[in-house]
């Protein structure tokens, strides 16, 4: 039976890109921008796993999270906020969500993967094997596989990287988050002796305390309700090879003596395990988008365990500081993306590509590029079919309909009923894309047609909505 999960957000474009990507899957995909009509489907079937937005018109995710939990305790909820902070996820975690995710985010990078640990999770808190956070195979001819770029701020980081694999220390990458640093870590066991033996990943930031713990080192039988049967750990998969332990920066200090230890020993105890002891030879590399510095400094992160992974410190750069890589990076998400071959930019929407600040780095621009490519309808991907955080900063008129010149006097009704009948005009009646050029939600949108008599029926606005 295929897993079932609801998308909760009122941003189209999101529960598209989450419908078309997890379908592909044999995911169930329902999706609302509604929180009540959310709950009115979840009382009446349940579901998987829903995805629901933080910020929310009618209704604030935090709450919406909260009445998940009164009608579908089982239920695992992870919350997606383009507004992240330490006290939102925090939150969030108190109300009973399993995970957040910070926008923009990868699906096939972040979303999946998570999908996929959690619906292999028994309701008992049983742990997820190891084989599901095993990376996918490395073991590729090209050591640079999935870097692409040709700028000097690149090329210096993979001159480091090609001096640093080949020896046994262990590599700390630091580095703003949608950067790289996972594929810059897939390119140092490609590179290193270990090549040949396995690279098993996880994120750190991903498991609580207990399941990350259960996780990294096994268990035993009768270890915590819902282990009923051994399971090795992913210092034991990773034996020979390179474990990849990623936002190193957010375990806790309860848990960093027993990282340390294994860093240091290379042994350690399964969890319920009293006496026998497992040695690995693992090789480990870390990455973080925090100040471990200044973290260690306020005592959140030991320095033990700082100077015991900082011992080669490599800084991924930032899109902003590689921007000569733009051009190649969105040719090749385009042609990673699209069916069509010949499926290009317009030159208005690579300019707006070209010109914004990307705060989220290669991750937001790959977003970027795949929305574009589901949310076209013309030959070309325009301007309006690219996030709306990313057509602020376009030039105005490639996204905005501008105004006939009207006497001053003009009501604020005739203006707005001005502006919808343009913006359907120039998107051919699209409704989701006019939406986006004038910076309303669809559902806005479609409420100023109906309270100004502006349905289809009226001949002067395409029908094809």
């Amino acid at each position: 039976m295929p897993a079932r999960v609801l998308v909760v957000d009122d941003e189209p474009a999101i529960c598209s890109l989450l419908e078309s990507e997890l379908g592909r899957r044999e995911i169930e995909v329902e999706t609302t921008g509604n929180p009540e009509q959310a709950l009115e489907r979840l009382k009446e079937n349940p579901v998987d796993v829903v995805l629901t937005d933080i910020q929310m018109p009618e209704m604030d995710g935090l709450t919406l999270l909260r009445r998940i939990k009164t009608v579908r305790p089982n239920c695992e909820v992870i919350v997606m906020t383009a507004f992240a902070s330490v006290e939102t996820a925090r939150e969030a975690l108190k109300c009973g969500a399993v995970d957040y995710l910070t926008k923009p985010f990868s699906v096939r990078r972040e979303v999946i993967p998570l999908l996929e640990a959690l619906l292999e999770i028994p309701a008992d808190t049983e742990v997820p094997a190891p084989s599901q956070v095993l990376a996918a195979d490395v073991s590729d001819e090209d050591p640079f596989k999935g870097i692409v770029g040709r700028g000097g701020a690149l090329q210096e980081l993979l001159k480091k990287i090609q001096k640093v694999a080949p020896s046994e220390v262990p590599v700390l990458l630091h580095g703003q988050s949608g950067s790289g640093k996972e594929v810059m870590a897939c390119a140092i066991h490609r590179l290193s002796k270990r090549s040949a033996g396995p690279l098993v990943k996880i994120n750190c930031a991903a498991l609580p305390e207990t399941l990350l713990e259960s996780t990294l080192f096994g268990h035993v039988r009768g270890a915590f309700t819902g282990a009923t049967s051994d399971r090795e750990g992913l210092f034991q998969a990773a034996d020979g090879g390179t474990l990849f332990l990623d936002e190193i920066g957010e375990i806790s200090t309860s848990f960093q003596p027993k990282l340390l230890r294994v860093l240091q020993d290379g042994e350690f105890r399964r969890v319920g395990e009293a006496r026998k002891v497992l040695r690995v030879d693992v090789r480990v590399v870390a990455a973080t988008n925090r100040d471990l510095e200044q973290a260690m400094r306020d005592g959140a992160f030991r320095a033990d365990l700082f100077y015991r992974l900082n011992v080669v410190p490599l800084v991924v750069p930032s899109l902003t500081e590689r921007r000569e890589d733009l051009p190649e990076l969105i040719e090749h998400f385009l042609r990673e993306f699209a069916e069509d071959r010949a499926l290009q930019f317009s030159s208005r929407a690579l300019e707006t590509l070209e010109s914004y600040h990307w705060p989220g780095n290669v991750r937001e621009l790959a977003n970027a590029v795949q929305q574009g490519v589901l949310l076209r309808d013309g030959e070309q991907i325009e301007v309006w079919d690219l996030p709306a955080a990313i057509q602020q900063g376009a030039p105005r008129e490639s996204v905005a309909p501008e105004l006939d010149p009207r006497p001053s006097g003009d009501s604020l009704e005739s203006v707005e009923i001005r502006c919808i009948r343009q913006a359907l005009h120039k998107t051919g009646g699209n409704r989701t894309r006019a939406a986006q050029l004038l910076g309303l939600t669809r559902r806005a949108l479609g409420y100023r047609i109906q309270k100004y008599g502006l349905e289809p029926s009226n001949r002067s606005i395409p029908a094809n909505s």
